[in-house]
């Protein structure tokens, strides 16, 4: 070895070293891009020579560039985001119902039944009275809009989700599209043997985006790609190597809604079972399918108990001989009977005027209350299915139960978003980038660079030596 081999050495350093900083630079420039991981170069001896019998060093050589990941915190995440995406997507749409059942802000459904049936009562003071008749009708009317306004809210937030699935799917074929290229260019680099570090965090962070939206398990290959799948391991796959699946959405001719497909990879379109029950897709279902409908459902079963009270004792059919208008008429429906939801409630076509109300429970004696007091009396009676609560009691309990389910959605969303944070601290502090270490390493590298250099002014100088010996 001689002189020549120490300038090589040297030479390698500048290299190396130069490659380097400019990882650290890379690192630098990067400390705020989302989901970027910090690299490292991984230096190594280089392959030793002879000389004299001897082995000798032959310098520094770059074994590889790493990122920082650790595999387990982004099994994690993607499980704990398609949580939170759920929770989050669940809690924002009941905090928009909730303003529908605010009791207390404004006179909502439960006041309007409470001053329905007060007029019944104030009716039974007066009964020939012309004003409290009057009233008896615009409270039922103001009941009716009442109802057809919180079947309303319910029924355009029920079309709401089933209109977002539309935009939602496109969104998760577009990020399922993306990642299969993704892997395709890492598989493709990688087989030359380039560093495709930063397509790497590209995709893993497509990966933890998609899990917000729907339930998803991966599978990190040995030729740099990831396989996902649905939901979990029994579930279609949604992306095999760089080819993807997707999610299509078909009218169901029953319910006029939505009906979500998967396609897998190379597959044709199936509906997606089991069906999805994290992730923002889940929630939307759910909301759908199940959460408001139920709301609207006990809405709607209140709106039927009260036409259905009312007109049995209002009708002289279903109240024989004690149902009686002012002009000594038989009483016949106040509500429509064919209309018992909360959407289509209203007040009964022969309801014409003041002078049809049967208050009365003779056929001679117009001044009677006796009915009229009976439909009153309603009001404070066990009448919903079961005999177990009244009218109010029954929609407070229903305002209640939203409150509940609001105030529980934003609590488990406070405790996704806390987890989710910790998780993401964590991964930031494995693979995030801290300048202080980043300046660090770069002022070593600086002085590593500077000492290959001298390595080769101190050769260049003895070559130097020699050669004037020569002379």
């Amino acid at each position: 070895m001689g002189l020549s081999a120490a300038m090589e050495i040297g030479r390698n350093g500048l290299s190396v070293y130069r490659v380097a900083t400019e990882v650290t630079s890379e690192n630098i420039a990067n400390v705020n891009t989302p989901g970027y991981s910090r690299q490292r170069v991984i230096f190594e001896s280089a392959p030793p020579t002879t000389a004299n019998g001897f082995p000798l060093g032959t310098g520094v050589r770059i074994a590889s560039v790493e990122r920082y990941y650790d595999a387990l915190l982004q099994q994690q995440l993607v499980t704990a985001q398609s949580t939170q995406g759920y929770d989050t997507t669940k809690s924002t749409v009941l905090q928009q119902i909730e303003p529908v059942f605010n009791e207390v802000a404004q006179d909502g459904l439960g006041t309007a039944i409470s001053d329905y049936f007060g007029a019944w009562q104030d009716l039974t003071l007066n009964p020939t009275g012309s004003v409290e008749r009057q009233t008896v009708i615009s409270r039922a009317q103001i009941l009716v809009d009442n109802f057809h306004s919180v079947s309303k809210s319910l029924t355009d937030t029920i079309s709401t989700q089933n209109d977002s699935l539309t935009p939602l799917t496109a969104d998760i074929n577009a990020k399922l599209t993306s990642i299969a290229q993704l892997n395709g260019q890492i598989r493709t680099t990688e087989l030359v043997s380039g560093n495709a570090n930063e397509i790497r965090d590209r995709r893993d962070q497509l990966v933890r985006d998609l899990s917000l939206q729907i339930g998803i398990t991966f599978t990190e290959n040995s030729d740099g790609t990831t396989d996902i799948k649905y939901a979990d391991g029994a579930g279609p796959a949604l992306v095999t190597g760089s080819t993807a699946g997707s999610f299509s959405l078909t009218i169901n001719a029953g319910t006029g809604f939505y009906d979500v497909n998967v396609t897998p990879p190379g597959g044709v379109a199936a509906p997606v079972a089991p069906a999805p029950v994290t992730g923002q897709l889940g929630a939307t279902l759910a909301l759908r399918d199940t959460v408001i409908p139920g709301y609207l459902s006990q809405v709607d079963a209140l709106a039927s108990e009260i036409v259905n009270r009312v007109n049995t004792l209002h009708n002289i059919v279903t109240n024989p001989l004690n149902s009686y208008d002012q002009n000594g008429n038989p009483g016949g429906d106040f509500f429509d009977p064919a209309n018992i939801t909360a959407a289509n409630i209203s007040i009964d076509a022969g309801i014409t005027g003041t002078g049809n109300i049967a208050a009365s429970g003779s056929a001679v004696a117009t001044g009677d209350n006796s009915n009229a007091l009976k439909i009153a009396q309603l009001q404070n009676t066990l009448t919903m299915p079961g005999n177990t609560a009244t009218f109010s009691s029954y929609f407070d309990s229903l305002v209640s139960q939203i409150g509940l389910d609001t105030m529980s959605a934003k609590n488990t969303e406070a405790q996704d978003i806390a987890f989710t944070k910790q998780l993401t601290t964590l991964r930031e502090s494995n693979s995030g980038v801290s300048l202080d270490e980043e300046l660090t390493s770069l002022i070593k590298y600086q002085r590593s660079y500077q000492a290959s250099s001298k390595i080769i002014t101190t050769a260049t100088e003895m070559m130097d030596t020699v050669i004037n010996l020569i002379r």
